[in-house]
């Protein structure tokens, strides 16, 4: 994604509106830094797809720092000269991809020191910068040595200089005397968007661009993508793509978090596969157990040295013994003897190994059920993590699995409440629906949430999510068929088959559900009715809600 100055213009006028604010915290995560204004939190990046600014709410900045794998060392720098500090002015620099942030901090007997966050959103040649009053860099994200940049050095202790400028027309020069063979020219707005203006009457495209640049408000520039361009314009290009969210989250936060949540989704199935494997590792072994033939070996040695206990040596190493089977047929077989134990007392030894090999393989059979279930529940809940998009339903599996980051627990605080098997809860059209998000949420909603009259889905032939139906009134033929499809869209959409976007989904009442071990929900059911389901159906509707 690529976008040009004229985005920039309208971020640091929406920004604007902390101006007046202290910054009260500062937290790094990977290639960008949070500052906290109190309920607001803004947003700086500067990786190649994720840079930008914006302001993010605490639920977006929670999913950030969750995922974060390395704090930039710029961050110390700014927590030291920011902290407390009053935020000034946003402005545009030189009407390029250049934004500063003018802080003041008081630091004792009424003297103020004023410093500058910069940050340069230049795709792959983003940069955050922090400088003093002076200009001189006290700290940068990215260190550029001369022999890197051949027009700017960007270290510590050095005076800051901008890119290096477009050579263009201003907007109002082109203003005054509209073409389309000088449009590409005019600074301020990033080249593809020129390219494609220029194709226009000059008039309609001054018409465009004339109110950029100037103190009128941005609330009614639609943010939108023409192919991987990405501006806000008062209108939708022909062809272009409008975006509901913000501008500035768009372009920097949603990159950064479909990264992270890609991160944080690899993690869980790295330990997931690890987990399976190390459980088909551990069930081969108890079967190689269980088919041994050793038990019965040491047995029949014993019974053969019983039976021929008159014409054994003791000196011997090994004796051909004769004696007959359980089925009553002559067998033949040489049998080692311990020349330090008695002929008596090796058969003991023989009957004894017997007895603690079978009484193994009896609680091997029993720990090979056990381990066969966890792998059963194991491979549903990848299945259901492949599924996975969304940071909220992630953390509840990370909590399940381990693998959240713990907060230290304040001593003498409250006790830690139980934490409920992922699962999520929709209120839709008077009906309160479950949706399992692993194999303990699966069965929790089931078997634990789930009344015997509520409505029971899934999807049909793969693995997936269980999702219940719980009415409050009895609804009108119309009602139910939507709560149905709804509800049968969750079960899809939490389901190996999300690409399938007519996918068959069974549903019957929670009282024809039993539990089983295998298959790809894990349960039996009968007296069951299909539908067919558009897994993004529920986003739709919830979003209409």
């Amino acid at each position: 994604m690529s976008f040009g100055p004229e985005l920039i213009w309208i971020w640091t006028r929406r920004l604007s509106s902390l101006a007046g604010r202290r910054a009260q915290r500062v937290d790094g995560v990977n290639n960008s830094a949070l500052i906290s204004f109190g309920s607001s939190d803004l947003l700086l990046s500067w990786g190649a797809q994720n840079c930008g600014a914006a302001l993010i709410s605490p639920r977006d900045k929670k999913a950030l720092m969750a995922s974060s794998t390395q704090t930039p060392p710029i961050t110390n720098a700014i927590k030291s000269h920011l902290t407390g500090a009053q935020l000034c002015a946003v402005e545009q620099l030189r009407r390029d991809r250049v934004m500063r942030f003018a802080f003041q901090k008081t630091v004792g007997a009424g003297f103020t020191t004023t410093r500058h966050l910069i940050l340069e959103v230049m795709e792959r040649y983003s940069n955050l910068l922090l400088t003093d009053e002076d200009g001189v860099i006290i700290e940068t994200a990215k260190h550029i040595h001369p022999a890197d940049n051949a027009f700017r050095t960007v270290l510590p202790g050095l005076l800051y200089h901008l890119p290096p400028e477009f050579e263009g027309v201003s907007l109002e020069e082109w203003l005054a005397a509209p073409s389309s063979e000088t449009l590409p020219k005019v600074a301020g707005f990033g080249r593809p968007l020129l390219k494609m203006l220029s194709a226009w009457e000059p008039e309609r495209a001054a018409a465009l661009l004339a109110g950029f640049y100037k103190d009128a408000g941005t609330e009614a520039y639609i943010t939108q993508k023409v192919g991987k361009y990405f501006t806000a314009l008062p209108l939708l290009l022909d062809g272009a793509e409008a975006v509901d969210e913000d501008s500035g989250r768009a372009a920097a936060l949603a990159p950064l978090k479909d990264s992270a949540i890609e991160a944080r989704l690899k993690k869980i199935k790295q330990h997931l596969n690890k987990e399976i494997v190390r459980r088909e590792r551990q069930c081969a072994d108890i079967k190689e157990l269980l088919s041994s033939e050793g038990a019965e070996k040491y047995r029949r040695w014993g019974e053969l040295i019983v039976a021929n206990l008159w014409q054994i040596k003791r000196a011997e190493p090994e004796v051909l013994l004769e004696g007959y089977d359980s089925e009553g047929r002559k067998i033949e077989e040489t049998v080692p003897i311990e020349a330090r134990y008695s002929v008596a007392q090796n058969a003991e030894r023989y009957f004894a190994k017997y007895k603690k090999m079978t009484s193994a393989k009896e609680r091997a059979a029993e720990l090979l059920v056990a381990v066969e279930a966890e792998l059963d529940d194991l491979n549903e809940e990848y299945e259901l993590a492949c599924c996975m998009n969304e940071a909220a339903d992630i953390e509840m599996m990370e909590e399940e699995l381990g693998l959240a980051k713990m907060k230290p627990q304040k001593r003498g605080g409250a006790k830690k409440k139980e934490t409920l098997p992922p699962h999520k809860r929709f209120e839709f059209e008077n009906a309160i629906v479950f949706a399992g998000l692993s194999s303990k949420g699966n069965r929790y909603v089931t078997f634990r949430l789930a009344q015997p009259d509520d409505v029971w889905f899934h999807a049909q032939g793969v693995p997936g999510s269980h999702v219940i139906l719980r009415l409050a009134a009895t609804p009108s033929d119309e009602e139910r068929e939507r709560l149905y499809l709804f509800c049968a869209s969750v079960a899809a959409y939490y389901s190996k088959a999300r690409a399938n976007t007519r996918q068959r989904v069974d549903h019957t009442l929670r009282k024809h559900v039993s539990a089983i071990r295998g298959g790809e929900a894990n349960v039996t059911y009968k007296e069951f009715s299909t539908i067919i389901a558009d897994p993004d159906e529920w986003i739709r509707e919830t979003k209409e809600e």
